[in-house]
């Protein structure tokens, strides 16, 4: 082979390798603290999850509320939150997950 073909080959290859590269980050979700909460439903057995708040309605304290169904979940929910929540989030919000047993109020 040519050093001239040799060459083409190798630029091809990078340049392959870079549009991968793109795409792989131009396909990820960007973060958002409801996207990792309503991503609990996909992974758990949730009867419901909100973001909010408790207290009184004018001093509010920032909360994530989940209910599970099985109350052997909720040390999974909270390790699963703990780990894919940002560290702002983490010092913004209470993390609040219980279980009320299917129970619906």
């Amino acid at each position: 082979m040519s050093i001239k073909r040799k060459l083409g080959i190798l630029v091809l290859m990078c340049a392959a390798t870079a549009a991968f590269t793109f795409i792989g980050f131009a396909q990820k979700e960007p973060y958002s603290l409801d996207g990792v909460v309503d991503s609990v439903w996909d992974k758990y057995k949730v009867q419901s999850t909100q973001v909010g708040g408790f207290g009184e309605s004018n001093e509010r304290e920032p909360a994530i509320f989940v209910d599970v169904y099985d109350k052997n979940d909720i040390p999974k929910v909270e390790k699963y939150l703990e780990d894919n929540l940002s560290k702002d989030d983490l010092a913004k919000y209470e993390i609040n997950v219980f279980s009320n047993k299917g129970i619906h109020y």
